[in-house]
């Protein structure tokens, strides 16, 4: 093996697996810092022009990505790396192109005004004229963007081009200008935006091809967001309308996914006045696919809209809620719980309350994880008066038998009791759902019950953690119940006694903690052994200090090895 770097790397070039030849050549970067600008225009660049006549796409890839590493070492001298780019730019694997296009940019960067109109440009109006090879012509589409602000007085070849490039017999060329033209857009001065990419825009929304017709949303959204109120009456409207009435239920999907970013990009006053009709026939779609990303845009879609116009959703979303397709009500269930922050609360407690409560016992176990979600925006938004009517629903839910939507139903009760803040509504109605983690079947809602009850005890107080939630903790250690259930009581004791004072906790909670110490499962005096170490960092009464001590002392010959290291490592620390 020679000791000059670009003979070692010509001879890992030569192996014959792809895997090797592909690290090597993201090696190359550290070849081309020590052989120079000289032999890299001398030596490195022949040699690559050999490479690409007969090496693998995964090759020629690494290949186009190293460019751009040595256009960043030798930046002054880096248009010299332009004629092979140029050539990858025109491979037929897509990703060897894109590569080669961002290398070009990198280029570029490092490229004056003058040299991009003198150099580049006349790169791109030639990959653009390539008749032979359709690969040239799409990486000439990429390249026109980021390159048409600093072409000069070449501006106006590049957007006759563009626009020829629009009337292609090849798709995936236009293809490419469906995608790109909302991207030139941003560089372009807004008359020719109007005078030239909305005809090309306009003609490529009515192509034969759906594909094609489906990439134009996103540039319709761009392109919007540059025009004022009238010129997207004019220009942008009809487009959004024939595209909401397409025969492709793929270009209504795209359409969906992008509405509300549309209703946002041409204005409220557009938003109320025909995009909300547009949008309900999108609701309504025989598609289910559509509906179901037509909904899950509608979340956002209502921001847009005025408080007024929104009586409209309303009798869609009750058809919505009863829809046949499942994803279809997932969403649904989300919208019932926006929508209602900002309708009056009198619409939505007589409009919407009841299907979200039917909504809680549908049969399939997303759509009632969504609808327990859903309570805690609704209940929050209309008060105090409508969480009754929700109680009952929320108690069910909490013995639903599947854990997702029990998880989702503790969260509601959370965001309800820090919402609302009522101790006499917290007491009446909340607690009695949220005692029921502590006897759950699920670990991961039993956690979740422990995980906020320290912001519960904020809320409402260490007489309501060492009253009322302290009885059911007793209730569920002295039931003959099982031991995961008496664990999580006493791991609630424990976080009750991070928050009371030392004289609380020995009155309180050491008597049941030490009796607990005796249990016949030596699960439940091991966490016991835990829970006492804990309360005790809170107490300063030597007397119960000292109890506790001999407690722990008590369980160090214990018959159980897990109980003896607990009280151990307890008495060590």
């Amino acid at each position: 093996m020679g000791d000059n770097p670009i003979d070692v790397f010509k001879e890992e070039m030569e192996n014959e697996e792809v895997y090797l030849k592909v690290n090597a050549m993201h090696r190359v970067r550290v070849i081309a810092t020590l052989l120079g600008t000289d032999k890299i225009k001398s030596v490195l660049l022949p040699y690559f022009e050999t490479l690409m006549k007969k090496e693998d796409d995964e090759v020629l890839f690494a290949m186009a990505e190293e460019l751009g590493y040595i256009a960043q070492i030798i930046p002054q001298q880096s248009i010299c790396l332009l004629p092979i780019l140029e050539q990858l730019a025109g491979f037929d694997e897509t990703v060897v192109r894109d590569q080669a296009v961002k290398s070009i940019t990198i280029v570029c960067s490092f490229l004056g005004d003058n040299e991009i109109a003198n150099t580049i440009v006349p790169i791109i109006l030639k990959l653009a004229s390539n008749e032979a090879n359709f690969t040239c012509r799409v990486s000439a589409v990429s390249l026109m963007c980021p390159m048409y602000s600093r072409s000069g007085n070449q501006k106006e070849k590049l957007r006759q081009k563009f626009t020829e490039l629009c009337s292609e017999e090849t798709p995936m060329v236009r293809r490419a200008v469906a995608t790109k033209i909302g991207e030139i857009a941003q560089y372009m001065d807004k008359n020719h935006v109007i005078e030239v990419l909305i005809t090309v825009l306009k003609q490529l929304c009515q192509d034969e091809q759906d594909q094609v017709r489906l990439l134009c949303m996103e540039s319709i959204m761009n392109i919007a967001k540059i025009l004022n109120i009238n010129e997207n009456k004019t220009n942008i409207l009809p487009l959004i309308i024939s595209s909401a009435e397409d025969k492709s239920w793929r270009v209504r999907l795209a359409l969906s996914k992008i509405f509300a970013e549309l209703a946002e990009a041409v204005g409220k006053e557009i938003a109320d006045s025909s995009l909300i009709q547009i949008f309900s026939n999108l609701l309504k779609d025989s598609e289910s696919d559509v509906r179901v990303i037509a909904v899950k845009s509608l979340a956002k879609f209502i921001k847009f809209v005025s408080p007024e116009k929104l009586n409209l959703i309303i009798p869609l979303l009750q058809l919505l809620a009863k829809d046949a397709f499942a994803q279809v009500k997932q969403n649904a269930c989300l919208v019932i719980g926006q929508i209602a922050t900002i309708l009056p609360k009198d619409i939505s407690q007589s409009k919407l309350q009841s299907y979200l409560i039917e909504l809680m016992s549908d049969d399939n176990q997303d759509v009632r994880k969504n609808a327990a979600q859903s309570v805690g925006v609704f209940a929050a938004s209309i008060g105090p008066d409508a969480l009754s009517q929700f109680i009952p629903h929320l108690k069910k839910s909490m013995e639903d038998p599947k854990w997702r939507v029990r998880k989702e139903t503790m969260q509601t009760v959370f965001h309800l009791a820090l919402t609302l803040k009522n101790t006499d509504i917290f007491l009446k109605h909340l607690e009695p759902v949220y005692v029921l983690f502590l006897k759950d079947r699920a670990a991961e809602v039993r956690t979740i019950g422990l995980s906020r009850l320290n912001d519960l005890i904020q809320t409402y107080k260490i007489d309501w953690a060492l009253g009322s939630f302290l009885s059911k903790c007793l209730e569920t250690l002295n039931k003959d119940v099982g031991f995961l259930y008496r664990m999580n009581a006493l791991y609630a004791i424990q976080q009750i006694g991070l928050v009371a004072d030392g004289p609380m906790i020995q009155d309180k909670l050491w008597p049941i903690v030490q009796k607990c110490m005796k249990d016949n499962v030596p699960n439940i005096r091991f966490v016991s052994i835990k829970v006492a170490k804990s309360l005790s960092k809170k107490i300063d009464h030597q007397g119960t200090l000292n109890q506790i001590k001999q407690a722990i002392n008590e369980l160090i010959d214990d018959n159980d090895r897990d109980v003896k290291f607990y009280a151990q490592e307890a008495l060590q620390y």
